[in-house]
């Protein structure tokens, strides 16, 4: 793992240290569309080498059910070749997943675990053409709030392609660290301590 990738992670380490009391209120039945953008890591059994990471973009839209609840539909575009490309081929990655999330914090500002089931589609050589391969997710992220409406995203996943026609081997990891920028809609907020008003004779 090169250490562009270690540091990133332990950013995202270093997030799910943020104390609970920070939490000011709680968030839930709230929509959200997230745009993001990053970098995909593949293995070593994609063949690439050293050239085994490129640019990623992407689209959630989600909502959190509940305080610690939520799901998220995501589609992604990797730019990460997993073979030399035929002239006028187009060998880029793209995925589908449908993620649970599980937030720590009924605040805004949480991290929290995703885990997910989608499918990848990718050309793994020029004779077998692009194929799909089923695709397990299992990531952690931080969410941070910058007001009712908008909010900044950090994720990381680790992605697991089962049965690609790679030779070196059936399943394929992928690791994907990701941020954006998320846009809120609805849903409700309450003060996470009940507040007492002055008393009245």
């Amino acid at each position: 793992m090169n250490r562009g990738l270690r540091t990133m992670l332990a950013g995202a380490m270093l997030a799910f240290a943020v104390p609970a009391w920070a939490a000011g209120s709680a968030a839930h039945d709230q929509t959200y569309v997230n745009l993001f953008g990053g970098n995909t890591f593949f293995s070593g059994a994609s063949g690439l080498a050293h050239h085994d990471g490129n640019a990623v973009l992407g689209l959630r839209l989600g909502q959190r059910l509940s305080a610690h609840l939520g799901v998220e539909a995501q589609v992604a575009a990797a730019f990460a070749h997993l073979q030399d490309a035929a002239p006028n081929a187009d060998a880029n990655q793209y995925s589908g997943a449908l993620l649970g999330n599980v937030y720590a914090f009924a605040s805004p500002d949480t991290p929290y675990v995703s885990l997910g089931l989608g499918a990848s589609s990718n050309r793994f050589n020029q004779d077998l053409g692009r194929g799909t391969s089923l695709m397990g997710v299992l990531g952690l992220g931080y969410q941070y709030s910058l007001g009712d409406h908008f909010g900044l995203r950090l994720d990381v996943q680790d992605q697991l392609l089962f049965n690609t026609p790679k030779s070196s081997a059936a399943n394929l990891n992928n690791v994907q660290v990701t941020g954006g920028i998320s846009y809120f809609w609805g849903g409700s907020k309450k003060s996470a301590f009940p507040v007492i008003g002055p008393s009245h004779p």
